[in-house]
């Protein structure tokens, strides 16, 4: 009898842990696929300023992270995002805050869903059709991937209504999160897979989701979207909790038999495709067609990719990609005229008004976002030639991955940063970790682009591209943190290889413990099992 009820009573421990082993086991599967790709989905922050206290995240904004490229010192857009609008008619430029959770963004109406964080963009007596975007490198070609986020809006054209309940047309403002497969940053493109238009009044709701195939480049671009009908005075829009996730690999191609060649047929001849032919000025340039890649072009040329990409830098899309109809230069003639200055940029409102000595705290502010930037006035002992404006560059290796230059951190070299304005590729230089900072000189004051692009194996730890805002007689200094992607094989351009950090974070490190604790249970209950089933053998022949 108690040979009877110990075994019994293994019985029973048995059943009891299998349930929760087999319900830990399911949890502690691979979570990759639901991995979030966005960087700063919740708008908490990527960099913070030394002095900030936890859960604070002082200066995670910039004020000149636009589609257009300009500065607006009413629009804080998070790190990591881009503000866009629409232009023209009754449209207008929204003011963006990044917002913490202290009064009045708490209450009876919390504005902020979760984290300490989350962006508020409104307009006054203007219609309404803005948001952010942010561009996602490096997913894999032709995999499924879906977005969606939470937002909720307060709409209300009485003047004396208090910050509060949505009032009057209860369906003057929707919203949408879409995708754009290819990686494109237009909102109005058509290639943008679009939600449903929701309503979300006063109190969070999820938005989405948007599902699209990831195209051949591997990049896509996330939109986050608020509309109005009418011109209300109150249209404030509230975004928190962003999420991009995997949810299908991608489909490798069948190696399924080609089909039988067709029976030959004398018809008309077939139209040649166009061949490129010399420019008057001896350059010449090939027109994409459908099915044309960059790799097949500079074979049909003779010439390296790479001279390609040089020679179009300022049209090339997203991980250099084209488009049916683009003109790429192949070649240019040898004897090359010197180039004429650039036509100025148009300057942004903010620049042209402002006063050049009243205006330095605030440049040095805007362009310190995301990659240690800082703008100063010019020394009198500077070369500026032509007075102009000075934009000094440096690539580092992000050691810490914290995207600020700390001491120790060397400088890395090719990495080929380029200087570009409304008008294109102004100018380019590659690092050789020796000797940066390099300065392009004698700039007219206005709003440019700088583009980093690291060598193989190396990503951007922040902002790839940081746009400054110059005037006459500054110096604007921009570092790239660059940092090695784990995984990939890479040029040897470090001067020595550091150890990376172990940047994973406390919610992988739990999933592993649980993945552990859920296979020693499963061993646990596999050994009990046997023991029970020997010692029930052995009863059974005794009795």
């Amino acid at each position: 009898m108690k040979r009877k009820r110990l075994i019994g009573f293994l019985v029973a421990l048995m059943l009891l842990t299998a349930g929760p082993a087999l319900i830990l086991m399911s949890q502690a599967s691979p979570a990759s696929a639901q991995e979030n790709l966005l960087k700063n989905p919740g708008f908490e922050g990527i960099t913070c300023r030394p002095d900030s206290e936890p859960p604070e995240c002082l200066d995670n904004w910039s004020n000149n992270a636009n589609f257009d490229g300009s500065f607006h010192d009413n629009i804080f857009t998070p790190q990591g995002w881009i503000t866009w609008w629409r232009k023209g008619g009754d449209y207008g430029q929204p003011e963006v805050k990044t917002i913490p959770k202290v009064p009045p963004f708490t209450g009876e109406l919390e504005r902020i869903r979760s984290g300490h964080y989350a962006v508020l963009m409104f307009t006054y007596y203007r219609l309404q059709d803005m948001g952010l975007y942010q561009v996602v490198e490096g997913l894999e070609p032709h995999s499924t991937v879906e977005l969606s986020a939470h937002a909720h809006g307060w709409s209300c054209d009485d003047s004396d209504a208090p910050m509060g309940y949505t009032c009057d047309d209860p369906w003057n403002q929707t919203f949408q999160v879409g995708i754009d497969p290819n990686g494109g940053t237009d909102p109005f493109s058509p290639n943008i897979v679009w939600s449903t238009a929701k309503r979300s009044p006063d109190r969070y709701s999820k938005i989405g989701p948007a599902t699209a195939q990831v195209g051949d480049a591997g990049t896509v671009t996330v939109f986050l979207r608020s509309k109005t009908k009418w011109m209300y005075k109150y249209q404030d829009a509230y975004w928190d909790d962003a999420k991009l996730v995997m949810t299908a690999p991608g489909t490798p191609p069948t190696n399924t038999p080609p089909p039988p060649p067709p029976t030959a047929t004398f018809g008309p001849t077939p139209t040649p495709r166009p061949t490129s032919t010399p420019r008057p000025d001896g350059s010449i340039v090939h027109v994409v067609q459908s099915g044309d890649t960059l790799f097949a072009i500079a074979n049909k040329y003779g010439i390296d990719p790479e001279v390609i990409k040089q020679l179009n830098a300022g049209s090339l899309g997203p991980n250099n990609l084209i488009v049916t109809g683009q003109e790429l230069v192949i070649s240019v003639p040898s004897d090359v005229p010197e180039p004429t200055d650039p036509p100025p940029p148009a300057t942004p409102e903010a620049v042209a008004e402002a006063d050049p000595e009243t205006n330095t705290e605030t440049n040095t502010e805007a362009n310190g976002q995301g990659g240690g930037g800082s703008v100063q006035p010019s020394e009198p002992g500077q070369d500026q030639p032509d007075g102009g404006a000075t934009i000094c560059v440096a690539a580092y290796r992000d050691q810490n991955g914290d995207t600020f230059k700390t001491e120790g951190e060397p400088l890395l070299p090719e990495v080929k940063i380029s200087l570009a304005n409304a008008s294109g590729v102004l100018d380019q230089y590659t690092t050789d970790g020796v000797n940066e900072p390099h300065c392009f000189q004698g700039l007219p004051a206005g709003t440019y682009r700088v583009i980093a692009r690291p060598p193989q194996g190396f990503e951007a730890s922040g902002m790839a591209e940081q746009p400054a805002a110059v005037v006459e007689g500054t110096t604007v200094d921009l570092a790239f943190g660059v940092q090695r992607i784990e995984g990939e094989e890479t040029d040897e351009v470090d001067q020595e290889d550091a150890a990376e950090p172990d940047d994973s974070g406390s919610s992988g490190n739990t999933t592993q413990v649980i993945a552990t604790v859920a296979k020693i249970g499963g061993v646990v209950m596999l050994v009990l099992a046997a023991a029970t089933a020997v010692l029930f053998v052995l009863n059974r022949r005794r009795l």
